[in-house]
Parts: structure tokens; C-alpha cells; sequence
């Protein structure tokens, strides 16, 4: 009999070794944050993907499973928010334009029509929209695609679990940041921009920021915000993109987290940092901890 129960735990321990093996790769940082009883969710994202990549690990699916509601950034199921942005890139063009020196001007205007984007088509949005859209051309190269998202993939869930989704911003307000940035940051972004296209530099960092987004290492993700070379862009997105935001998210989060069990999905930086959401959130009285990723 005891040799039947040794077969039978040998037996058992190979199909869990198995059902471990089969089971999808947990990708990004996944924390759980409790206060009075109530426990949510964090959970942070990288807004491009590989394809096959978008596949949700357990930690995830439960993560869902015991939420009342999907909070993203934005809800890009928003009819109006591509309109809205263009409005605004359209109303910022003029001022940004002139907020680059003639050598700027020439290197992106040469950036865009390698594209195949006319001076006059160029001319008509602001410059950091285009830099975005340039940026977003980096990462296709690389194999990521914004359609492979995180927030894709957990809107699907959230569709098919009948759960609610809740934006922290709208587009303009995530647009005007960018519509609003300085001269000098401005500047540097498009020197940044010509400099990277196809680069080995390039290729490296944005291998190593999606390695560090895989294994969730938040103090990883942190360091790669300054870019050698680029100090004004750097502090800029430190200070703007993310720190100034994240205030503005915890304060809503708080809000909603006192009535309802919260998913939260933001892009992984948000979470990083001496201003990140995680440490916001526990000044805020939460206690945070990483959430499990198998059962």
C-alpha cells in the first residue's frame, strides 16, 4: 500500500508540474492594496504587445474575477477621444511648431516624410503628436503592436465579465500634457527621435524596458525614465508624464476604492518611483503587497 501511495504522489507531483508548465506566463507587476476590508487591485501594463502575447495569466483572471469594475487610464472604446486629440493637436500645431529652432523643424519634417507625411500634412498637428506616432513606429519594428496591449486584452475580459470599466483621464487631458510641454524638452524629444530611429541604442533599451516589464521590476522600470543624453526630455516626463499624473490617479482611485473592488491597470511607470502609485498608495493608507500569480 505504501508503494501505491508513493506511485500515486510521484504521479501527482508530475501533473502539477505539468499544469505549471502549460500555464501562462505572468507578464507586468500585479499588487493587491486592502483598506478596511476591501481589497483592489494594481496591476501595471505596457500599452504595446507581441502577438500571442496578450494572453491573461491566473493572477489576472482572478484579479477580474473578484472586482466590480476594470479601471484603466482611458477608455478607448470613447467614440470622441481620437476627435478630441486631433482637435487639440490641431489647435496646438502652430505654437509648437514655433517652439523649434529651424535645425528641429528640418530633422522632424525629414523624420515624417520618410514616412511618407508631406511638410504641409506635417505643418497641420503639433510635433509631439508626431513624435508619439514616431515613437509607436519604433516599437512595431521591434515586433510590438499596440492592438496586443495589455488594455486590450483586459477590455476583452472585462466585456466578457460583464464588468464596467471606469477611465482615471480623458485623451484631452492626457493630450494637453503633451501639447503643453516645454521648449526644450520639446526640442530635445525630436533630437532623441532622430537619433534612435533604428539604432542599436534604441533596440536595447527598448528590450531591456520590456524585459523589466515582464519580470514586474518596478525599480528596473524606474531607472530607464532618464535617458543619457536627454535631461530636459527626461525630467520633463518624470515630473509631467508620470508623477504629476500619478497624484491626480491616487486621489481617484481613493475615491472609488471606497464604494467598489477595483481593478487598476496603468502603464507599469506609474507604479515605479518615489511618486509612484504604489508608494502613493500606501501614504494613503492601504497596505500593499505582491498579488499571487498561480494558485
Amino acid at each position: 500500500m505504501k508503494r501505491w501511495h508513493f506511485l500515486w504522489g510521484g504521479w501527482l507531483a508530475l501533473c502539477l508540474l505539468l499544469q505549471a508548465a502549460q500555464a501562462e506566463p505572468a507578464y507586468g507587476p500585479l499588487f493587491t492594496f486592502s483598506k478596511q476590508g476591501r481589497t483592489h487591485y494594481l496591476y501595471g501594463t505596457m500599452h504595446v504587445g507581441r502577438p500571442g502575447s496578450d494572453t491573461p495569466d491566473w493572477g489576472l483572471k482572478q484579479a477580474l474575477r473578484v472586482s466590480d469594475a476594470l479601471v484603466l487610464e482611458l477608455d478607448p472604446t470613447t467614440a470622441e477621444a481620437a476627435a478630441e486629440v486631433t482637435t487639440l493637436a490641431g489647435a496646438a500645431a502652430s505654437r509648437q511648431w514655433r517652439q523649434l529652432d529651424a535645425a528641429s523643424q528640418r530633422s522632424l519634417e525629414g523624420q515624417l516624410a520618410r514616412i511618407g507625411v508631406a511638410r504641409e500634412q506635417a505643418r497641420g498637428l503639433a510635433p509631439s503628436l508626431w513624435l508619439m506616432q514616431l515613437a509607436l513606429r519604433e516599437y512595431q519594428r521591434m515586433g510590438q503592436q499596440a492592438q496586443h496591449s495589455r488594455e486590450e486584452m483586459l477590455l476583452e475580459m472585462a466585456r466578457a465579465a460583464r464588468r464596467p470599466v471606469l477611465a482615471l483621464e480623458t485623451a484631452g487631458e492626457q493630450s494637453r500634457l503633451l501639447f503643453e510641454m516645454p521648449a526644450p524638452a520639446l526640442r530635445e524629444w525630436v533630437r532623441q527621435s532622430a537619433e534612435w530611429q533604428g539604432a542599436e541604442e534604441a533596440d536595447r533599451y527598448y528590450r531591456e524596458l520590456t524585459e523589466a516589464w515582464e519580470r514586474g521590476d518596478l525599480n528596473a522600470l524606474q531607472a530607464l525614465v532618464a535617458l543619457p543624453g536627454y535631461p530636459r526630455l527626461s525630467a520633463w516626463t518624470q515630473r509631467e508624464m508620470l508623477d504629476r499624473r500619478n497624484l491626480a490617479m491616487a486621489r481617484r482611485i481613493d475615491d472609488w476604492a471606497a464604494s467598489k473592488r477595483l481593478f487598476v491597470a496603468v502603464g507599469a511607470l506609474h507604479l515605479a518611483g518615489r511618486q509612484g502609485l504604489v508608494r502613493l498608495l500606501r501614504q494613503r493608507g492601504y497596505l500593499v503587497t505582491e498579488a499571487p500569480r498561480a494558485p
